[in-house]
C-alpha cells in the first residue's frame, strides 16, 4: 500500500527536471541585446541637395559583447561618423549621424539596417525634398570709401529666399579685411523669408582693397562685391627733384610704377614747368619707382630718365 503512493511523486519530480532543462535556452538568448535611440526619424521638409542630420545612438543592453558588422542605408539617407566593424561591451554605446540629402523634390522613405551578432535593427527614416529656391542679396555691392587704418565701417544687406526654401551652408570673402556677420550657418530660409547680413571693412594698411562675397546655396553661389580704401593717420608724401634739360623744352612729365623697370603711369595731368613734384597719393608700406621725361612745345616727349626708388614707411 505505501509503495503505490510514492509513484506520483517520482513522476512529478521528473517533469520538473524536464521543465528546467527547457528553460535554459531562454536565459542564453537574452544575453545579447542591441538597442537604437531613437528607433525612427522624420526629417520633415528639406531643400534639395541639403545635408540635414540627426544623431543616432546604438547601445549594448545585454550581458555579452556585441559586434556590429553592417549598417545598410536606403534611399536619400546616409550615415556619417560610423566606422565598421564596431565592438560594444555590455553597457557601451556608439553615436553617429544619419543625414538626409534629397536629390529631387518629393517624399522619401527608407531605413537603416544594423546587422550584428544581436537581433537585427531596422531604423525607419522619412523626409520630404523641396525644390530649391533662389537666394538674392540686396544690395549686390558695397562701397566703403575711405576708412582709417585701425578702425572699421559696416554696411547691411538683406538675404532673401525667393519662391522656395534655400539652404545656406557657408559664406566666404576673398579678403580678410572684409568679414560677414549677423546670422549663424548653416542656415535655412523658408520661401519669402529674409535675414540681415552685416559686411564689415577693417583695413589693415593704407591703400585700396576689394573682395568678392560668396554665399553658397543649393542653386549655386550667390555673389556680391565690396570695396574700400584704407587711409593712414599719417599721410606720407614723396618729394621729387631733377636737373633741367639742356635742350629747349616746355615742361616735364612724372611717371610712377610699383616695379622696377615699369610699367609706369603718368601722375601729372599737364606738363610741369618746374623741376620738382610732390606725390601725395602714396600708401604706407609700399615701394614706388619714378622716372621723368621732358616735353617740347610741339608735344614731342623725350626718353625716360634714370629711375629713382622710394619706400613709404608704415604707418
Amino acid at each position: 500500500m505505501h509503495t503505490g503512493l510514492l509513484l506520483p511523486q517520482v513522476r512529478f519530480l521528473a517533469c520538473a527536471i524536464i521543465f528546467g532543462v527547457a528553460f535554459v535556452p531562454r536565459i542564453s538568448f537574452a544575453a545579447t541585446s542591441l538597442s537604437a535611440s531613437p528607433t525612427s526619424f522624420n526629417f520633415g521638409s528639406k531643400p534639395v541637395n541639403s545635408g540635414y542630420y540627426f544623431n543616432e545612438t546604438l547601445t549594448n543592453r545585454g550581458t555579452t559583447t556585441v559586434m556590429i558588422t553592417q549598417a545598410t542605408m536606403t534611399s536619400s539617407f546616409k550615415t556619417d561618423g560610423l566606422t565598421l566593424p564596431v565592438t560594444l561591451t555590455p553597457g557601451k554605446s556608439v553615436t553617429f549621424r544619419i543625414k538626409f540629402v534629397p536629390k529631387a523634390a518629393g517624399n522619401f522613405s527608407g531605413s537603416l539596417k544594423v546587422v550584428s551578432n544581436a537581433p537585427t535593427l531596422n531604423i525607419v527614416l522619412t523626409g520630404t525634398g523641396l525644390a530649391a529656391g533662389t537666394l538674392s542679396v540686396s544690395p549686390t555691392s558695397f562701397s566703403f570709401g575711405n576708412v582709417t587704418v585701425g578702425s572699421s565701417a559696416t554696411k547691411t544687406a538683406t538675404l532673401k529666399a525667393n519662391s522656395s526654401s534655400v539652404y545656406i551652408p557657408a559664406a566666404t570673402t576673398t579678403n580678410s579685411e572684409f568679414t560677414l556677420s549677423g546670422f549663424n550657418l548653416p542656415l535655412t530660409l523658408s520661401a519669402g523669408q529674409s535675414v540681415s547680413m552685416t559686411v564689415r571693412f577693417a583695413p589693415k594698411s593704407s591703400g585700396s582693397a576689394s573682395a568678392t562675397i560668396s554665399l553658397a546655396n543649393t542653386k549655386g553661389p550667390t555673389i556680391a562685391s565690396a570695396s574700400g580704401n584704407g587711409i593712414s593717420t599719417t599721410q606720407h608724401k614723396v618729394g621729387l627733384n631733377w636737373s633741367p634739360s639742356k635742350s629747349t623744352v616746355s615742361g616735364y612729365n612724372v611717371y610712377r610704377g610699383t616695379a622696377s623697370g615699369g610699367p609706369y603711369s603718368k601722375l601729372n595731368s599737364q606738363s610741369l614747368v618746374s623741376t620738382s613734384y610732390t606725390d601725395s597719393s602714396v600708401a604706407s608700406g609700399k615701394t614706388y619707382f619714378y622716372v621723368t621725361t621732358a616735353v617740347t612745345s610741339s608735344g614731342v616727349e623725350s626718353v625716360k630718365s634714370n629711375e629713382v626708388r622710394a619706400t613709404i614707411p608704415t604707418p
